[in-house]
């Protein structure tokens, strides 16, 4: 009789990925993470905390393709390598390791670095089903890395386009949050850190998010990614009237 099979489901429109993972390392459950939009697969395999390993259905998302785009290989070798890989039926890291194209640091660099593009990437999905599957996975049947999931986190919320969304996740534009103090602030750099001290349970979101080291929009990244690991909690809302508050921002203006 085959054990049984934990797993929960959710949706991306409600609980975007960052919040997921953030919840997965503070609990430090093992298992695979597979988000799915219009027919892209991506899974993402966790344990003790740290993304272990990750994998996509999306040809541009493999091994091959990404070294491609960093110029590591050019054309005629990535398909070299991509026939070879059909007619051995190996997997594409052992084949360019027998060309020679890598040496095994120089692979496990790749897969990191080809890790965090599938899993960051699915960071601006707004949509789509999210199924985390408990349970340990076996390494022998991938290439393991250890990539820190919060690192990862911070990582990816840095290059999330969709800012409005973020503000949307906080509250509002008219949202006052307050400090809830935790470890993982030592993520932050020493400005950033400094930002953070500024959140003084008064200032509504919008005005407190010009106060930052950087621009606005990067100033409410970093306000979600401090929500993301429980460092700030919601406190009220002020009214803001009939009046439309907007922010510039390099993707756009937010309005809420």
């Amino acid at each position: 009789m085959s054990p049984r099979k934990f797993e929960y489901r959710g949706d991306l429109s409600t609980l975007p990925l960052p919040e997921i993972l953030a919840t997965i390392h503070r609990y430090r459950v093992p298992g695979v993470v597979s988000v799915s939009r219009d027919g892209r697969v991506r899974r993402v395999y966790v344990d003790d905390g740290r993304v272990i390993f990750a994998a996509s259905n999306e040809r541009e998302l493999g091994l091959a393709a990404f070294l491609l785009s960093r110029g590591v290989l050019d054309v005629d070798t990535a398909r070299e390598a991509q026939e070879r890989r059909a007619r051995d039926g190996l997997r594409m890291g052992q084949v360019l390791l027998q060309m020679g194209i890598l040496t095994p640091e120089r692979l496990n660099a790749a897969i990191a670095g080809q890790i965090r593009e599938i899993l960051t990437g699915a960071f601006d999905w707004d949509s789509g089903e999210a199924v985390f599957e408990v349970g340990a996975r076996r390494s022998a049947d991938f290439v393991r890395v250890d990539l820190p999931i919060p690192e990862l986190v911070v990582d990816g919320i840095r290059r999330i386009v969709n800012v409005k969304r973020l503000v949307q996740r906080l509250g509002s534009a008219q949202t006052v949050l307050e400090r809830v103090q935790g470890p993982l602030l030592s993520l932050f750099t020493v400005p950033e850190q400094s930002f953070y001290q500024a959140v003084d349970g008064k200032t509504p979101l919008q005005r407190l998010s010009a106060r930052g080291p950087a621009s606005q929009a990067e100033n409410v990244r970093l306000l979600y990614a401090f929500s993301c690991f429980g460092l700030l909690r919601k406190v009220r809302t002020v009214a803001s009237g009939a009046k439309k508050i907007q922010y510039k921002t390099e993707g756009g203006s937010l309005g809420k």
